[in-house]
């Protein structure tokens, strides 16, 4: 690794493909366009997907913040920033923000990053090189408080939810379901007149397990109602119901 990191930014222009039907970002689409950047900052660095493959290694997502301003729409041109962001035990860092060309915030985002061996598919210390990139370059984390404490995390009276396969075009780099659909399952659990009438403003993931191909899944919701505002509960469990593959909560303003 030669040189001090720096931020990595990206122009991105956000086509009608990426938009839902009011010509707002999807948020799955959003974490797409995150590990995008990710990874071209990655292979700067040579600690890419690509890179750790062949030494027996990769990354896996274990925590996603998500907080939105303000969604680009359809035709814009924004920026998306990012930077490894510090070191918090086993977990490597990485920060990112969505911002306009006159810099207001549109959207910020931290995650938490596992170095895992793919045989044992187990976490392991993360090396030398990840924790100077983590750490020396100076540029500040981005402080966002949790939205859920992780081991108090309950899901009582389910409210609702919808069956999704695991298909082809779900699967990633690692031969598991990638985080975005995760993303996708989430939200498109919930009622479509939901959707229609509430905003999208803060969204926290936990993954526990991975999601194999061709197995299905339930995500279930429960909802609580506090002021003008929504609060979504969210698991991602097996068909039998008896492992838990991700845990979230989601923030949702009333138009």
């Amino acid at each position: 690794m030669e040189g001090m990191v720096t931020k990595y930014v990206e122009k991105i222009k956000i086509f009608n493909h990426y938009t839902n039907y009011k010509g707002r970002l999807f948020v799955k689409t959003l974490c797409d366009l995150f590990n995008d950047v990710a990874e071209v900052q990655t292979e700067i660095y040579g600690v890419d997907v690509a890179t750790l493959n062949g030494q027996g290694m990769t990354w896996m997502l274990h925590r996603l913040h998500i907080q939105l301003t303000k969604m680009p729409l359809q035709n814009e041109e924004v920026y998306i920033e990012t930077w490894p962001s510090g070191v918090d035990r086993l977990f490597a860092l990485r920060d990112y923000r969505m911002i306009r060309e006159n810099g207001e915030e549109l959207v910020r985002a931290t995650s938490e990053w596992m170095y895992i061996d793919l045989n044992r598919r187990r976490p392991m210390r993360l090396t030398e090189k990840v924790i100077r990139m983590s750490t020396e370059h100076g540029i500040p984390h981005l402080e966002m408080k949790p939205i859920f404490n992780e081991k108090e995390f309950r899901l009582e009276h389910i409210r609702g939810g919808r069956q999704f396969g695991a298909t082809f075009d779900n699967i990633d780099f690692n031969g598991h379901v990638t985080q975005a659909s995760y993303m996708r399952w989430i939200t498109n659990a919930l009622p479509f007149d939901f959707l229609k009438e509430h905003i999208l403003i803060d969204v926290e993931v936990i993954y526990a397990h991975e999601i194999m191909p061709d197995s299905n899944i339930y995500s279930d919701y429960s909802m609580e109602e506090q002021g003008r505002y929504v609060v979504v509960s969210h698991q991602v469990v097996n068909e039998a119901r008896s492992l838990n593959h991700c845990i979230a909560k989601t923030v949702w303003e009333k138009k």
